[in-house]
């Protein structure tokens, strides 16, 4: 009896106390994996230099955070959704590297589907097929179809197909694309039909285009803030659906805090400068997984041409900063956004969010590159290692 009864002491200890025991380490667990937040001076300094400019608050969004997600440094209406202008370009670029990898050449090119007689005539179908190349130009469509003519070919009695996402010059929309590809064959001297037809690729290849890497093209797309290249980029990604449907599956961004309507940036896009620091978190990681760093699809700040070029210039500032712009004059009563990486000697790397609507979309850009400056001051200034020894590999 004495042993029964000990017995179901000891279980009731079991029962009781080490749930409580689970509970409480749960709940440490909780507390180690919850950010540490530290005030910077800089972002205080930030806001009551724009209130004192008279800019509502309630339309501006900040976030900055270590690399690593563990310290917020600074968070003014993060999880707000704004505006973020051309930034919803790093989404798109991110995107794209995730489908096609950083060495990806895009392919366009025309095959022949039956037979071509001594007359020029093609008995069966004429398919271009394309993977999406978003630098594809006019003059280069023009040049691909001349190679039709010395395939043989002068006129189509079958179908004109086109295959896959293809876009040329600022057309990237299927109702503009096609009528243009047919009225460019006929110019240059191939009839094909009216019509254009849609479907897979068959039949033999009779000329071919391939695009530079991707990683330039991105390169190029971000440093000058290309809305062409980047609406097209998005088309071969899969639209702008595709591209808010992997920023939620895939980057976590809730559902409610994206909207993209122009994977450029143009129009009334959203997202929260949590979600935007989320996306660049992405990109440094999965850039240095291959090797690589944000610089190679972003500019640095001062150095590279483009948007970023005369801004944080200086000796000191230098190499400091790899970020995107956003400018929208009208939208929004106006949107000014930079967002990026800035490489500091006592945090390291801080990802940060700078979000402004409903003002002076000159003035706000003053604004960010002075926070910007001063949080770089705070946390002891540019390191050794820093966005310019990764983009030139020096």
């Amino acid at each position: 009896m004495l042993n029964r009864l000990v017995c179901l002491l000891l279980l009731a200890v079991v029962i009781f106390v080490w749930p409580v025991q689970t509970q409480e380490a749960t709940s440490d667990l909780e507390q180690l994996r919850e950010p540490a937040r530290i005030e910077a001076a800089a972002a205080a300094e930030y806001l009551d230099e724009l209130s004192y400019r008279g800019v509502s608050l309630d339309a501006q969004g900040i976030r900055v955070e270590s690399l690593d997600g563990g310290l917020i440094i600074a968070d003014h209406q993060g999880d707000q959704v704004f505006n973020p202008a051309s930034v919803i370009k790093v989404a798109t670029s991110l995107a794209a590297l995730e489908r096609f990898g950083i060495d990806h050449r895009f392919e366009t090119a025309f095959y022949v589907d039956g037979t071509i007689d001594e007359a020029g005539v093609l008995h069966g179908d004429l398919i271009l097929s394309s993977d999406g190349d978003p630098v594809m130009g006019t003059a280069d469509l023009t040049r691909l179809a001349r190679e039709v003519i010395r395939a043989g070919v002068r006129r189509v009695d079958g179908n004109f197909v086109i295959s896959g996402p293809f876009t040329v010059g600022n057309l990237y929309s299927r109702r503009r694309v096609d009528p243009y590809v047919v009225r460019t064959l006929r110019r240059i001297g191939v009839r094909v039909p009216d019509e254009v037809t849609h479907g897979p690729v068959v039949g033999r290849q009779v000329a071919r285009r391939l695009s530079d890497p991707l990683l330039g093209i991105l390169f190029d797309q971000n440093a000058r803030s290309n809305n062409t290249t980047a609406d097209r980029m998005g088309e071969a990604v899969g639209g702008p659906g595709a591209v808010e449907d992997y920023l939620i599956q895939e980057v976590g961004i809730r559902a409610e805090d994206i909207r993209i309507q122009r994977t450029s940036g143009l129009r009334r896009n959203r997202i929260t400068p949590e979600g935007t620091i989320m996306v660049f978190r992405k990109l440094t990681y999965w850039m240095e997984s291959h090797g690589l760093y944000p610089a190679h699809v972003l500019p640095v700040a001062g150095l590279d041409r483009g948007t970023l070029r005369l801004r944080f210039n200086s000796r000191t500032h230098r190499g400091a900063v790899v970020a995107k712009t956003g400018t929208l004059v009208s939208t929004d009563d106006g949107v000014s956004t930079l967002a990026g990486i800035l490489y500091t000697e006592d945090h390291g790397p801080l990802l940060f969010a700078i979000f402004n609507t409903r003002g002076p979309v000159l003035q706000y850009r003053k604004f960010q590159d002075n926070f910007v400056k001063d949080l770089l001051s705070e946390y002891g200034g540019m390191p050794t290692i820093n966005a310019s020894t990764h983009r030139f590999g020096s």
